[in-house]
């Protein structure tokens, strides 16, 4: 019975040993970049990042995120309305971009995704995401900065958008 509980013990005490000394997963629950580089070219590792729509608010889940410049990103959006529409679009610029962005992508309509015909103020943007749906993009962070991310379906914006702080 005592050596039955003594190996039950160190069995135990080897797992716990092997999942804090574990690596992998997210960094920062998915909401930040790490900031480990890879090899001998100092290029961030890449990351993933989890973002969602709050319910049924005109809000992201997630107010602020953050990667390393040229970091590849994999940006996973979860619509979690159960009735509305949302997409995620990274701009090049700040307020006055963003508006003409949406207003834009409202003029475009929903067979463009809500997204305007030039596209060189964008950085990265999901399509339009139906209730309970998902997306996924993969793009290169840019130059050291600070980005608005926002939802150009229209009535969205301004009340949902977010910011991207580029290190």
């Amino acid at each position: 019975m005592k050596l039955r509980m003594l190996a039950l013990v160190l069995v135990l005490g080897i797992s716990l040993l092997l999942a804090a000394c574990g690596g992998g997963g997210q960094t920062g629950g998915g909401q930040t970049g790490g900031g480990q580089t890879g090899g001998a070219t100092g290029t961030p590792e890449p990351v993933t990042i989890q973002i969602g729509s709050d319910g049924e608010n005109l809000a992201f889940d997630k107010k602020e995120l953050t990667v390393k410049a040229g970091q590849q990103v994999t940006l996973e959006f979860k619509n979690n309305s159960v009735a509305q529409q949302h997409n995620w679009v990274l701009v090049k610029g700040g307020e006055t971009v963003a508006s003409q962005i949406a207003n834009d992508g409202l003029v475009a309509g929903l067979e463009k995704e809500y997204l305007p015909e030039d596209q060189s103020n964008i950085i990265a943007h999901t399509g339009v995401v139906e209730p309970e749906a998902s997306a996924s993009i993969t793009f290169t962070a840019p130059a050291a900065g600070t980005y608005l991310y926002i939802c150009t379906v229209p009535g969205h914006y301004p009340l949902m958008q977010g910011t991207l702080i580029v290190q």
